[in-house]
């Protein structure tokens, strides 16, 4: 029989306490020294919260009320002012119509606000959707009808995407260039400072002690049409977490830089991991490299999240610079594909301290790859993490063994549960999600990605992967920024063409098309040559840092 136990008065079963409590317990995540009180806070908070950032602030509140928590362009905020600040925002949202069931949208850049709201979301219940701040007016406002969101919190440099009379949903302030001049269309829209001090005080507004979890929506960055709602749930207990936490290198009080978005899904992951731990997270709402050195130096943080269009410039930044980085203990890099110099000039830099963290919107995470297997393959992006099911198919499905690319497929508990419009599909084979990418598996079990599956070209008989090319010219002096896709020939059908920012150096201003085409020919076969380059002063990309292939000029030539 299945013993229940009472937490404030809610039996919990002891399958789920062992499920869901007990392998974190045994991984000692920021409970080592916290004795029997709390170890008790640590249960009691998982049964209320369950695995959100509700929780996890509520926890590290209740161990170390003083501790930083945030340092962001707001200034400094403890993790005891911080739950205070999001308990008053969920009794606001208790009382003005925001609770369970509600839907509420939040477009900001990186500081405190996101990791605010997702608190008071899971102290009430309600739904939040995290939009991608590239989205366009036109994205933001299809985004909130067909979501049907009752509020909306936006920074006040999107204050225009929205006309001043929009009455389909309540509109909030989230950061404010000059509080008392707000640049939005609306200026009797509220921020979210006021909400919090107009809410109701604890005598007057009581929580819910266990609050139904409402869903976590991620954003698509849409870059044509009106972005994909991407649903994930609140898991009782992720399974991939202590995994994660052990190869990464995760430990309480570290002081992390954060340059990764959070309104993307690895962004809004590592909130979660760095709250749980006490770290202090440093969060700037525009990344500036020279500024990300002098955070490090200045705080000396122990870890860096970030993507690699932000390490790049961070990584040169360093190199024309003289900066104390001592402390650092590691770099974990997501969001798009890690190449290989760059790993190099981290690891000279930093040290051998670099991790690679792969997966997607939709599946969450799939794999990780330490510094000594990027050391040993830095073309690997790892082995699957704890709880997640890989496997790599072929076109009808079949599996395939060792060293055969195909279609990457995966499947853990932090997969995404469903579009949010069910004009957005799926593909699932074998019980697995696709995740949009071509790969294999070594005998090893590592994972080696070629790129999105219908990137894939054809010429003259040949498989030829646009990212093999980029992976060449990454290494050519001269080069600031690249991008490589496939486009049609009237010849082969189809072949690469390269758009390419030149570096402002003498090797750079050097760069000739002629060039590009004979360095790709001498390290790669023939049907890679780029049919054409193109020049640009910059490429267009998005937040996360992925270049939007419909604003390049001659996509479709």
């Amino acid at each position: 029989m299945n013993k229940a136990y009472q937490v404030e008065g809610v039996a919990v079963d002891l399958k789920t306490l062992a499920t869901s409590i007990v392998p974190l317990l045994r991984s000692g995540v920021t409970i080592k020294s916290t004795g029997l009180k709390g170890k008790y806070n640590f249960v009691k908070g998982i049964v209320k919260y369950r695995f959100t950032c509700s929780r996890q602030l509520w926890y590290s509140a209740k161990g170390e009320p003083d501790r930083v928590a945030i340092i962001d362009d707001f200034g400094e905020i403890t993790y005891g002012e911080m739950l205070e600040q999001a308990e008053a925002l969920a009794r606001y949202f208790e009382t003005h119509g925001m609770g369970e069931g509600k839907r509420i949208g939040v477009m900001a850049r990186n500081s405190r606000i996101i990791p605010l709201l997702l608190s008071a979301k899971g102290f009430v219940g309600a739904d939040i959707y995290l939009l991608n701040v590239a989205a366009s007016p036109h994205q933001l406002q299809e985004s909130i009808v067909e979501h049907d969101l009752d509020a909306i919190f936006i920074d006040d440099e999107f204050g225009h995407h929205l006309p001043a009379d929009w009455d389909k949903c309540q509109v909030y302030l989230g950061h404010l260039a000059d509080p008392a001049a707000p640049h939005v269309s609306n200026p009797e829209w509220k921020s979210i400072h006021q909400l919090i001090e107009e809410a109701p005080s604890e005598s007057e507004v009581k929580l819910k002690a266990f609050p139904k979890q409402g869903a976590i929506v991620i954003m698509s960055s849409g870059t044509s049409g009106t972005p994909k709602g991407v649903r994930h749930r609140e898991p009782l207990f992720p399974m991939a977490m202590n995994d994660i936490i052990q190869r990464i290198g995760w430990r309480e009080h570290m002081m992390i830089q954060q340059t990764a978005s959070q309104f993307h899904s690895w962004g809004w992951a590592n909130v979660n991991i760095a709250i749980a731990h006490r770290a202090t997270v440093i969060l700037r709402r525009v990344f500036n490299p020279v500024q990300a050195m002098e955070d490090l130096e200045k705080y000396q943080a122990t870890a860096i999240i970030s993507s690699p269009i932000f390490l790049k410039d961070q990584l040169k930044a360093a190199n024309e610079g003289n900066y104390n980085v001592a402390n650092l203990e590691f770099i974990v890099s997501s969001g798009n594909a890690m190449h290989v110099d760059l790993f190099k000039g981290l690891v000279d830099y930093f040290g051998p301290v670099v991790r690679n963290f792969y997966g997607s919107t939709e599946v969450s995470v799939a794999t990780i790859a330490d510094c000594q297997e990027l050391l040993a393959q830095p073309e690997t992006a790892g082995k699957p993490v704890g709880g997640v099911r890989l496997r790599i198919l072929d076109e009808d499905g079949k599996t395939l063994g060792p060293n055969q690319p195909g279609r990457i497929f995966c499947r853990g508990i932090m997969t995404m549960r469903s579009y949010t419009n069910p004009r957005d599909k799926m593909r699932i084979e074998r019980g697995l999600l696709a995740i949009g990418d071509k790969g294999y598996v070594d005998k090893g079990g590592r994972l080696f990605v070629l790129g999105r599956a219908d990137d894939m070209l054809i010429v003259g008989g040949e498989n030829v992967y646009p990212r093999s090319v980029e992976e060449v010219l990454y290494s050519m002096p001269g080069i600031k920024d690249l991008f490589a896709h496939g486009v049609k020939d009237e010849d082969t059908f189809q072949r690469v063409k390269v758009w390419l920012v030149r570096e402002d150096s003498p090797e750079g201003e050097a760069l000739t098309e002629e060039a590009v085409q004979k360095w790709v020919g001498d390290n790669l076969l023939a049907p890679a040559i780029p049919r054409e380059v193109v020049f640009m002063d910059e490429l267009p990309r998005n937040p996360t840092g992925k270049v939007m292939p419909r604003k390049l000029p001659g996509i479709d030539d």
